[in-house]
């Protein structure tokens, strides 16, 4: 995570003050700002084009500055559009040599000469109540029948973001994680979501398996994610393949993490779970998909492929 606080500068993780020039550290920091009673604010520093240009126009975040490569205003027609948004609206644009770029942005990662200098985003913290799934249903801008993912301590940004643009792509109506142990929305989220984490805010919950249990009471299918293999060793009863699941009532859609897929308790709550079809005589050292390819067919299937309703 690469975050900048107000009072002082601040790097985490792997990324270390030696690989930035001086000259972009005089740069970066900001200028100290106290007030009595608040929380200091948090930024961050999105890369890309596609990033910058949905976090201008989502107006979630607050954006402080726009760092860019001179040329991109004659060789770059997306990039002049965003420099010229915010010029129109009073956003602060700085041009920076491709080299300081290079050493602000996170190394390896391709940035296309843009930078932003913005407030962080959070998930919103959502209560497990009846009286969220009410108001969901009832709201006009809502589906009739909803479609919800839940994503259980998903700790890869390539992965969740691949699945955020997954998500929004295939009509996703909202998209909840479990608050422990799950992928923090930073940058290289919003990268490799190609923007989509800026257009769409994520929901946290503290307890998935209440969550998941308020809604099966709800009448909704909570649709679970399994292997082959787990139906012909019966660790589910109900596990078939997500072509054979027709969509009828609103669902949740429970996906696990990298290494551990889903938990005992979270399986024991879903109505349905399923499995993508493999080809035969696999080698036993490639059983299942990556979760951001399995996300993908799932959603697909059941959002655009399985409404027979």
């Amino acid at each position: 995570m690469w975050s900048y606080k107000v009072s002082h500068f601040v790097m985490r993780r792997s990324f270390s003050t030696s690989s930035i020039s001086k000259a972009s550290l005089d740069l970066m920091t900001l200028d100290e700002k106290k007030s009595p009673g608040r929380q200091e604010l948090c930024f961050d520093i999105l890369y890309g084009i596609h990033p910058i240009s949905c976090a201008i126009e989502a107006k979630r975040r607050s954006i402080e500055t726009v760092f860019y490569r001179r040329d991109l205003l004659n060789h770059s027609v997306r990039a002049k559009e965003i420099i010229e948004r915010c010029w129109t609206a009073n956003v602060k644009t700085q041009v920076l040599p491709q080299s300081k770029i290079n050493n602000i942005a996170p190394k390896g990662k391709p940035n296309q000469g843009l930078l932003a200098k913005a407030t962080r985003l959070y998930y919103v913290p959502t209560p497990c109540t009846h009286q969220l799934i009410e108001d969901s249903l009832s709201d006009k801008k809502s589906s009739q029948s909803p479609v919800w993912l839940l994503l259980n301590e998903i700790q890869d940004p390539m992965n969740f973001g691949s699945i955020l643009r997954s998500a929004y792509f295939m009509g996703c109506d909202r998209i909840f994680v479990s608050s422990h142990k799950s992928c923090s929305l930073t940058p290289v989220v919003s990268k490799a979501s190609s923007g989509v984490m800026e257009l769409m805010p994520v929901y946290s919950v503290n307890n998935p398996s209440q969550f998941c249990q308020i809604l099966k009471e709800s009448k909704w299918d909570v649709v679970g994610t399994g292997s082959h293999i787990d139906e012909l060793n019966e660790k589910s009863s109900v596990c078939s393949p997500v072509c054979s699941f027709f969509r009828k009532n609103p669902t949740l859609i429970v996906l696990g993490n990298e290494g551990q897929g889903l938990p005992k308790e979270l399986v024991a709550l879903c109505t349905h779970q399923l499995y993508i079809e493999a080809r035969p005589n696999l080698n036993k050292n490639i059983d299942s998909m990556n979760v951001s390819a399995a996300a993908a067919v799932i959603l697909h299937t059941i959002l655009n492929g399985s409404d027979r309703s």
